[in-house]
Order: C-alpha cells, then sequence, then structure tokens
C-alpha cells in the first residue's frame, strides 16, 4: 500500500510538472506577458549596448528640415533633385542606392520631372526604389500592393515594416507574399545588387528561414526576421540630401548654396573636400529616406531610450530609413538573433519545473523559497548573457512562470496530501458507495430510509467470456491484478459516461444509468460506454499479449425500463440498488450474448430510443427463461458518428434481406443472403449460425407452429 501511495504522488507531481509546463506556455502567449517579454528583449539591447559598425558599408543620405529649408522647392521635391543626387552618388564610386520613398504617382511639378528621374533610372542599374503592401487601419482584408510610378523602371524593394502588439518595431519582413507572389524587401534587393546577384535571384520563404543567394535569414516567427540592432537613431553615418544635390550645376538659395559636393578642398588651407573628392562614400550602400520630423517617418525601436548631447536619457524614435539599415547591416555581417528552439524551450522548462519540485519535496519552506528566488535571478541573468554574448534569445516568462507555478503548485499539493491523510479514516467508508449517491443522501437525508421509487432507467451487465478457465492458469496474486485492471478501466468508462457502479460479483459488473439523478439520454449513455468499453478491451488485449498474460473477452446486455430504484435491505445495512423485471432482462442479455457470438447486446425496449444514434442489427426474437412474451434483441455495432467499413456495410444489407427470408421460411433464398454474409465477413457468427438454421430447417421442417422464436433456457 505505501508503495502504491509513494507512485502516486510522483505521478501526481508529474502531472503537477506538465500542468505548470503547458500553462507557462498559454500564459507567456498572452497580450500582457507577451509585451513584458517585448519589453525584456528591448532592455536587453540597451544592456548590451551599440554594436560597432565602423566597417559597416551603409549611409544614410538624409531627406532632413535642413534640406528642405535650402532647396527652391520645399518638400515634396521634384523628382529631378533625386536624379540629380543619383548622379552624383554614382560620381563618387557608390556601389548601391536605395531609396526608402514611394514614388507612386506622377510628379506634381510636372512631367519633366518624372521624365528625367527614368532617364536617369534606366543609365545606372545599382539603384532601388520603393513599393509596399498596405492594408486600410481596421480593413486587413483588403490589402493592396503599393508598386512605383508606370514610368520608373528600376529594381523595387517593399518597405513595409512587421509591428508588434505594443506598438514597436522589431522584426523586418525581407519577403512578402501578396497573390501567392513572393516580393523582397528593399534589403533583400539592396543586397542582390551589392553581392553582385542575379537580379531576378528569388527570396525563398522556408517555415523558419529566408534564403537570398548564399544567405541563410533565420525567422523569429513564421514570417519575419528579429531585427538585430545596431544602436539607438543616428547610428549610421548620416549626411544631408542636400550635401550631394549641391554642386556646381545646382543652385541652392543663396544662403545655402556652396558648391560643396564637387569642391575638390584646399590641402593648404586645410579645406577638406567635397563627398566627391573625399571617398567616403566610393563602394558605399547609400539609403535615402525621411529623417524631416512633419514627416512623421519615426518609429519605437529597442533603443528607443538614447543620451543626449548633455549624457542624458531621452527618448528618440528611429526613423524608417535607419531601420532598414540596421536591417541591411544585419545581413551583410550575418549577425543574426537567434530564438532558442522551441523544442529547447520546452525541456528547459521542465527541467526548472523538474527542480522546484525537488527543491519543494526535499527542504523546508523557507530554505525553499529562497533557493527558489536565487534560481529565477540566475536564469534572469543568463538569459542577458547568452543575448549578449551569442545573440541568443532566452525567453524570461515561462521560465519566471514555471518556477513560480511549480513552486506554488507543489506546495498546495504537499498541503492537500496533509489534509488528505488527516480525513482519510473519516472518509473510508464513502468509497464503498457511488460518489453520486452520497451526494444525494447529503441533500436528501430522507433517501436514507427503506424502499424506492419506479423510475425508467438503463441497467447494464458486465461478463468476462470463460473467465473461470482463465482463472485457472494464473495464481491469486496475478488474477487479483489482472482483474482489477480490467475492472478499473471498465469502471472509469460507466462513471465518465454519468453511470454508477451497483456491484461486483467476481468479473460481473451491474451498473445504471439515470439513477440516482435522472437524466433524460440514459439510454444513449449506456450504449455510448458500452461501445466505449468494448474499444478499450481491444487496446488491453493487445496490451496483455505484449505482455504474456491472458487476455479477457467482456459481454454486456442492456436493456431500458420501469425499475424500483432505492435503498434495499434492513434497517442498519441496506444497499442502493435497482429491481424488476427488466433489471433481469437485461442480465439475461449479457448470457444470450454466446449464443449469437456477439458482445452487445440491446433489448429492443433500449434499441427503439437509441436508434437514431447507433447502428444496430436485429439479432433474434428470443424468449429467455420465466417468460411466455418473446423479445426483440439487437446487437449493438457502432455510433452513427463513425463511418463503417465499406464490407461491413453490405454485409448488414445482405444479413437483413436473409433475416427477412427466413421468418418467410424462404430458407435457399436465406441460405444464399447469410452465405453472401460470411464471403463478405467470415468470422460473422451471426450470419453464420442463421445460414445453419436454415441449412437444418431446409432438409428438417420446423412444423406449421413455428414462429421462430428460440427459448433462452440459460442465464
Amino acid at each position: 500500500m505505501a508503495q502504491k501511495k509513494h507512485k502516486e504522488n510522483i505521478l501526481i507531481s508529474l502531472v503537477i510538472i506538465v500542468a505548470v509546463v503547458l500553462l507557462s506556455l498559454i500564459f507567456s502567449r498572452m497580450k500582457t506577458a507577451l509585451d513584458l517579454e517585448n519589453d525584456l528583449l528591448d532592455y536587453r539591447f540597451t544592456v548590451r549596448g551599440p554594436l560597432d559598425i565602423s566597417e559597416s558599408p551603409i549611409v544614410i543620405l538624409a531627406i532632413d528640415d535642413q534640406s528642405d529649408e535650402s532647396t527652391p522647392h520645399r518638400w515634396p521635391w521634384p523628382r529631378e533633385y533625386f536624379a540629380h543626387v543619383i548622379e552624383n552618388l554614382n560620381e563618387a564610386g557608390v556601389k548601391v542606392i536605395g531609396i526608402d520613398v514611394i514614388f507612386q504617382q506622377a510628379d506634381i511639378n510636372g512631367p519633366e520631372s518624372d521624365d528625367r528621374f527614368a532617364e536617369v533610372l534606366r543609365k545606372y542599374d545599382n539603384v532601388v526604389i520603393s513599393g509596399k503592401i498596405e492594408a486600410p487601419r481596421g480593413r486587413v482584408d483588403i490589402v493592396t500592393l503599393v508598386e512605383p510610378y508606370e514610368k520608373f523602371k528600376s529594381a523595387w524593394g517593399l518597405v513595409s515594416f512587421d509591428l508588434d502588439a505594443d506598438g514597436f518595431y522589431r522584426r523586418y519582413l525581407v519577403g512578402q507574399t501578396f497573390n501567392d507572389s513572393m516580393y523582397s524587401s528593399l534589403a533583400a534587393e539592396i543586397l542582390k545588387i551589392y553581392n553582385d546577384l542575379d537580379p531576378t535571384t528569388p527570396v525563398i520563404d522556408f517555415p523558419d528561414h529566408f534564403i537570398l543567394g548564399d544567405k541563410t535569414i533565420p525567422k523569429y516567427n513564421s514570417y519575419s526576421t528579429l531585427i538585430n540592432y545596431a544602436g539607438p537613431t543616428r547610428t549610421f553615418q548620416l549626411y544631408s540630401f542636400d550635401s550631394v544635390l549641391d554642386d556646381v550645376d545646382f543652385d541652392l538659395l543663396d544662403e545655402f548654396d556652396l558648391d560643396s559636393f564637387d569642391d575638390p578642398g584646399e590641402i593648404e588651407l586645410e579645406i577638406p573636400p567635397g563627398l566627391l573628392y573625399s571617398g567616403v562614400l566610393k563602394d558605399k550602400i547609400v539609403l535615402i529616406g525621411y529623417t524631416m520630423q512633419e514627416l512623421h517617418d519615426e518609429f519605437p525601436t529597442p533603443f528607443l531610450e538614447t543620451r543626449d548631447t548633455e549624457d542624458r536619457l531621452v527618448q528618440a524614435l528611429t526613423n524608417g530609413v535607419e531601420i532598414h539599415a540596421n536591417a541591411l547591416n544585419m545581413i551583410l555581417t550575418d549577425n543574426y538573433l537567434y530564438p532558442v528552439p522551441y523544442l529547447w524551450q520546452i525541456v528547459i522548462l521542465v527541467l526548472l519545473a523538474i527542480v522546484i519540485y525537488l527543491i519543494t519535496r526535499y527542504l523546508s519552506t523557507i530554505f525553499g523559497t529562497t533557493i527558489t528566488i536565487i534560481i529565477a535571478i540566475i536564469y534572469f541573468i543568463i538569459s542577458f548573457w547568452v543575448f549578449g554574448k551569442w545573440n541568443t534569445i532566452l525567453e524570461i516568462n515561462p521560465a519566471l512562470l514555471v518556477v513560480l507555478f511549480s513552486f506554488v503548485g507543489h506546495n498546495i499539493y504537499h498541503y492537500v496530501l496533509t489534509q488528505n491523510e488527516r480525513r482519510m479514516i473519516q472518509g473510508a467508508f464513502s468509497h464503498y458507495v457511488p460518489e453520486k449517491v452520497v451526494k444525494q443522501i447529503l441533500e436528501n437525508p430522507d433517501s436514507l430510509q427503506l424502499g424506492g421509487e419506479e423510475r425508467v432507467v438503463t441497467v447494464m451487465f458486465t461478463d468476462v467470456a470463460g473467465f473461470t478457465s482463465i482463472s485457472e492458469k494464473l495464481t491469486p496474486a496475478e488474477l487479483v491484478y489482472l482483474l482489477n485492471e480490467y475492472l478499473t478501466e471498465m469502471t472509469e468508462i460507466v462513471l465518465a459516461h454519468d453511470g454508477i457502479i451497483d456491484k461486483y460479483e467476481g468479473d460481473a459488473i451491474m451498473a445504471e444509468f439515470g439513477v440516482p439523478v435522472h437524466y433524460d439520454n440514459h439510454a444513449y449513455m449506456a450504449c455510448s460506454a458500452a461501445l466505449q468499453m468494448q474499444k478499450k478491451l481491444r487496446y488491453l488485449r493487445q496490451k496483455w499479449e505484449k505482455e504474456n498474460k491472458p487476455t479477457l473477452r467482456a459481454r454486456i446486455g442492456i436493456n431500458t425500463g420501469e425499475v424500483i430504484v432505492g435503498n434495499m435491505g434492513s434497517r442498519t445495512v441496506f444497499d442502493y440498488t435497482v429491481m424488476g423485471d427488466h433489471v433481469n432482462l437485461g442480465s439475461r442479455l449479457e448470457g444470450a450474448n454466446k449464443f449469437y457470438g456477439t458482445y452487445i447486446m440491446i433489448s429492443e425496449y433500449t434499441y427503439e430510443i437509441v436508434k437514431e444514434d447507433f447502428y444496430a442489427r436485429e439479432l433474434d426474437l428470443i424468449r429467455v427463461k420465466g417468460k411466455e412474451q418473446p423479445i426483440k434483441v439487437f446487437e449493438l455495432i457502432a455510433s452513427k458518428r463513425d463511418r463503417l467499413d465499406e464490407k461491413f456495410e453490405k454485409m448488414l444489407v445482405a444479413y437483413n434481406t436473409g433475416l427477412e427470408h427466413y421468418k418467410k421460411r424462404e430458407w435457399d433464398d436465406a441460405i444464399n443472403s447469410f452465405e453472401s454474409c460470411v464471403n463478405l465477413q467470415p468470422n460473422d457468427t451471426p450470419s453464420s449460425e442463421y445460414r445453419s438454421r436454415c441449412i437444418e430447417y431446409k432438409f428438417n421442417s420446423p412444423g406449421p407452429d413455428w414462429d421462430g422464436v428460440p427459448v433462452m433456457t440459460e442465464k
């Protein structure tokens, strides 16, 4: 008993471990927990600090307030401005130019400006312009692809971002699918040119990563990549748009027009050369994008907080072009962030749960609480360390929730276990009475009086076929173990279907449905339970065969009718049970199975109630011992929610046809029908039985008084 109790405690502890892991995973996916996890991820960026990007080829050309003030036109500028800048950048030796501006429609400044821009785009094949996939706010069912203006034939990429639920931009869409086609991002298109890839090289989308040329870009979720931000805003080298626009061929406003771009400089006068001759743009990737405040192209990122010139911590949003720069820098350097694989996350959570279980089991409450808190702190520190050391994201919330839930769950279980041990003797006798009966007695103490009431219920009788011969092959201990395993499984199915166990008689079970608390579908529940019991027995037989144990087969009889239900016995000792003719009929049906080779037999009374829900076939009209009126009986086959085997369905049709011929004494036709049944289902005992009967009656007529009803002489 002690060993069994110990095993039960271990099993319940394992259930608690599994439950807390599942609960932690569920709670960690709720919005509040996800927001907290994102905040902790952002804090890891802050603790790690900016990356060294001194060798990065990425330069940002900002469409800023200074440029808007210095140019003859205010924003939006004529597109010939961009054409002029592209020519100057190429003259300075730039490798790739990416423009984070969507030229969706014709230039409001006139078609000549568009023509000039289009001419330059045709001239240079190192320019990538922008498009996007957008959906109106609140209408995700209306998604449109916004492509560049039709005049501009150039490489282009998507500039859409993946927004987290808390409004932060942490993930990058390397490729997006629209109408079953994959479109590359701005960064991906720039990378193709920079790495001299074929312009038609596609972004290939796999479940856990993207492929672009020789680059394998890991995903953070099913469709986007987590950006390894190099730092806060202004991390990358940035120049104003007008610093490239301002040359001898373009006039800024008088106070700004210095012709600085193509100024060769004067070494003697310590005047540095302009961008054309300085070499700072040679072989660079130049990203052109907005930094003008009025355009609001700025977003919160993990580096939301930065330090100003006076070393004060302030909030600073990151411009969209800088987000592209961070994503592109990450891909160029293969410096990705890697989430811990989901399977390993589960392993870590399970190990944490086991550790907390051992702590609560073997340590005192105070000492165990202290160690648990230390473990949580150590995990927290490790998650920051592996992020900074190996770019690995170890989720914090699920682990801390596992620690919390495990500690609370195991302590509650230990408390309940202690209380149960104190009440064990007090509640011992309640195990002899069904729980529902106990509840009814507690609600209505008067029901303890002797006597009963008439009620329509469904009774079930089960018995193991050939149990006597099976028991002779086993030792008493083996027999008890086998029988208890069988009875336990069958009992749980009965109880799960709202039945109660009336009594056990060795290997036999008597159960009722619809008592003590009445419910209308008791016949349905009894039939469902019977089918489930046979299904469970098939599984148990496979298990027993592997264990070299005898295999059990049980016959079940079910009947529905009016019985007397209540407490029967003496004033001091009584039993809650049912009595009546319908109870006896149910018992007879269980035994009648053996004559037809069936395992579930139901009466016509039960059949009339459940015939719309279950497949059943008529077996016979039988006259049980002690009764004059014949009873039609049926074999319960399956629920109508299940699909029958095609051959079995054909056999049932032939069987019913044969039965009609049998009742009409058309022996030859009946023999042919039952012969077809046997051919379709060689092991179908009812068909074989009827075939034998028909052959016998064909040569030995049963006589004119034959009513087709055999008399059952055994229970």
